[in-house]
């Protein structure tokens, strides 16, 4: 998917796998901004023990009224490996959260896949949802089927002019 990148509407078809740039900032390197156990938020969700939160860098919304503006557009956070992002899983787990809860996973797809499923070959039990902004393709959340257990998509909007007016997509 990376090599033709078609892993949101956007359908940039870029060669990330070669360092292209797509609309969402990415190229083939995962960028995570923080990951820790998160409280308060989707209270169902975070429990007693907190969501084990990866907030991943970048976006391919770009909303100019962000709460996560430095992560989302200014690309803040480091770049791991697929290894890496699944050691992060199995620490949460270690941490006693509830879930494995991937903000704005859209552009990571892939590699999120590959994470999961060595994590899980190491022992991941935990739950995996899907928190995005809803802006995706269909063949994406196929893509997921067997990984993700629950889809926590942000509604934002009701109409595409508004979308394109606050959203900078044209």
């Amino acid at each position: 998917m990376l090599e033709n990148c078609r892993l949101c509407p956007h359908n940039c078809k870029v060669n990330r796998k070669i360092g292209q740039i797509g609309k969402c900032k990415c190229d083939d390197k995962i960028k995570v901004a923080l990951a820790s156990l998160h409280y308060y938020e989707e209270p169902c969700i975070s429990g007693i023990n907190g969501s084990g939160t990866v907030f991943f860098s970048n976006c391919n919304l770009s909303c100019i009224y962000c709460q996560n503006y430095e992560i989302s557009q200014l690309r803040k956070g480091i770049e791991i490996s697929i290894e890496k992002l699944s050691n992060i899983f199995l620490n949460l787990q270690n941490m006693k959260a509830n879930n494995i809860n991937l903000v704005t996973p859209t552009m990571y797809v892939e590699q999120i896949i590959k994470a999961i499923d060595l994590a899980r070959n190491k022992g991941l039990k935990l739950p995996i949802i899907y928190n995005s902004n809803g802006y995706e393709n269909i063949d994406t959340i196929n893509m997921l089927e067997g990984y993700v257990d629950i889809y926590l998509p942000d509604f934002k909007y009701y109409s595409n002019n508004i979308a394109k007016k606050y959203s900078r997509n044209k």
